[in-house]
């Protein structure tokens, strides 16, 4: 399917999220609460069934995590109209986790923070291990910021405080949207049988695999295990850093084997130095030896959405699965993998941010009004 039926397909199932909600809102459907439920479920069915269809066919597509996040919402509020017609005090329950929604948002900032130094003090002060920090850092700032800017009263300044405010919308709904998609992804793997198992390397330390990279390691030979005969291969992957000894893929074979891999169920790639080198090397060492079937990728679980991303964007035949990673560490990790995902498919996030780019020109042209 192209591009621009998997758009038409996104808009469609946006637009019937819309519909449905403006049906309720306006009245538009008059009948009975029970019927007009009925009704409603009926058409969640339909979307949830066409969602499941899509993803069983091919789960390496944005598009469908653009589309399940509004399906999720337009879900639950369904069900909790639903639950406040017929239960007594439902409506109360609601109401009162609306009103506990800021002391979440403090609660996750707070955490946030808190990771952020953890991360600071296990793994230094690089960038890449502060993004919690950071993120944490502008739940609190922002709104602080916006309030001054609102309270000065300018046209510039309503402007910028609604810029923050979309932007900020923009970038939690993307984050959500990944989030809630990559969670998808490995719950529910579209699993396929495997020609080989391909295990994306990491740094290692004095030719032994750290934590992060044995974590990943165990996931393969879990897959591997899980497969009846014919066994796939197992293909450790990444070549040699400025700071390592040997090769990762070369560390990582030692690794399969003191775990009871046959060696001849080993292909080792030692050239790769990164993803997309991973995956093109790997897959010509898999090619030669078996000439078609399933990749199985393995990485670490806040790094699968983005390796499956890119293996379809290379043309291959794969579903990708994540290795346990340790709790402190996938705040920061994830958030630079989103950075990363909407750097690789900028222009699909900037179709994604039009709406958003609509209403910040709808809310300059009032500031400008109003002043």
């Amino acid at each position: 399917m192209t591009c621009l039926a998997w758009l038409i397909t996104l808009a469609l199932i946006l637009t019937a999220d819309v519909s449905l909600l403006l049906a309720r809102s306006l009245s538009w459907i008059v009948m009975e609460d029970f019927g007009y439920d009925l009704i409603s479920l009926a058409f969640l069915a339909v979307l949830w069934t066409a969602f499941i269809l899509l993803y069983r066919k091919e789960p390496r597509r944005l598009v469908l995590a653009a589309a399940l996040l509004p399906l999720v919402l337009l879900t639950l509020s369904t069900i909790s109209e639903m639950l406040t017609s017929f239960v007594p005090g439902f409506g109360f329950l609601m109401a009162i986790l609306v009103v506990l929604m800021p002391l979440m948002l403090v609660v996750f900032g707070g955490a946030l923070i808190y990771n952020g130094i953890l991360m600071w003090r296990r793994e230094g002060a690089k960038i890449p291990n502060l993004l919690s920090l950071i993120a944490g850092i502008l739940v609190f700032a922002l709104p602080v910021a916006a309030l001054g800017l609102v309270m000065i009263s300018q046209w510039w300044s309503l402007s910028l405080a609604f810029i923050m405010f979309f932007a900020s919308v923009f970038s939690a709904s993307i984050f959500a949207m990944l989030l809630l998609y990559s969670w998808v992804n490995a719950r529910f793997p579209a699993k396929g049988r495997g020609a080989a198992v391909i295990v994306l390397g990491a740094r290692t330390i004095n030719g032994q695999v750290t934590p992060l990279l044995r974590g990943r390691l165990d996931k393969g030979i879990e897959l591997y295990r899980s497969q009846r005969d014919p066994k796939p291969y197992m293909v450790p992957t990444g070549g040699q850093g400025r700071d390592e000894i040997e090769p990762e893929g070369v560390s990582m074979g030692c690794y399969l084997a003191e775990q009871g891999i046959p060696q001849e169920q080993i292909l080792v790639e030692d050239r790769a130095k990164d993803t997309i080198e991973n995956l093109e090397f790997s897959n010509q060492l898999v090619r030669a030896q078996r000439g078609d079937g399933r990749l199985w990728l393995v990485t670490s679980d806040y790094h699968a959405l983005r390796a499956g991303l890119a293996s379809r964007t290379l043309g291959l035949d794969a579903r990708s699965f994540g290795g346990k990673t340790a709790a402190y560490y996938r705040p920061s990790a994830f958030l630079r993998e989103c950075v990363a995902i909407a750097r690789d498919n900028l222009k699909f996030m900037l179709l994604l941010a039009l709406p958003f780019a609509l209403m910040i020109v709808g809310a300059l042209f009032v500031a400008t009004s109003v002043s």
